[in-house]
């Protein structure tokens, strides 16, 4: 999936942003689904006032980084580490099975499933292949809510989930490896506000993305 441009609608009064904000810079709002989408409650952080200061964990991995050892917590209740993946091409998102926006979560996931079919083709490239879908919503995304949710999109390419898995772990795993990843979300009205964009580096020792 290539890097992508999406359009969002500005609430009334939220105008002030035109003319201030500028490509690097991170915006935080709040998206609003009614009748239409639309973000309100905006604020943004300069580029060079993010670089260095420390007071983040939000980051962005760079080629060469080597990728934690995070626990997380699969569809089967088994315990899995991504330790596990170090030299195997692993296909990383974040996800959560309560997600309205069909062109967030929904999405990811049914890109996922096109690239999971692609991959059937290429038995050598399968084999090897993994996919790793992570909930951020950890405290209603347990085992068996994950287990129905991928069934969904693992179809009859891989009804035992060995290719793909779907997982969660404990709020402070789950913040800590989507920190790492670059990866924003916040809980809030019974959603979760969460950022959308795609990334792929190559660690000391696999490929990730």
């Amino acid at each position: 999936m290539r890097g992508m441009t999406m359009p969002f609608v500005v609430a009334r009064g939220e105008d002030w942003i035109f003319g201030k904000i500028g490509p690097g810079d991170h915006i935080h709002a709040t998206l609003v689904i009614s009748d239409h989408a639309e973000l309100q409650d905006i604020s943004f952080i300069k580029r060079s006032d993010t670089e260095g200061d420390g007071t983040s964990n939000l980051r962005l991995p760079e080629p060469g980084d080597d990728v934690p050892d995070f626990v997380f917590v699969n569809q089967f209740g088994k315990t899995i580490r991504l330790d596990r993946f170090r030299g195997r091409p692993l296909l990383l998102t974040f996800v959560y099975t309560r997600c309205p926006m069909p062109d967030y979560c929904l999405l990811m996931s049914s890109n996922f499933g096109a690239v999971l079919q692609q991959l059937q083709k290429r038995p050598q490239v399968f084999e090897k292949a993994q996919l790793l879908s992570i909930s951020i919503d950890p405290q209603y995304d347990k085992p068996s809510v994950l287990h129905a949710y991928g069934s969904r999109y693992v179809g009859t390419v891989d009804p035992n989930f060995q290719h793909w898995q779907f997982a969660s772990g404990s709020p402070e795993e789950v913040r800590k490896a989507a920190d790492f990843f670059g990866f924003s979300y916040n809980p809030k009205d019974g959603q979760i506000v969460h950022t959308l964009h795609w990334r792929g580096w190559k660690d000391r020792q696999g490929l990730h993305g």
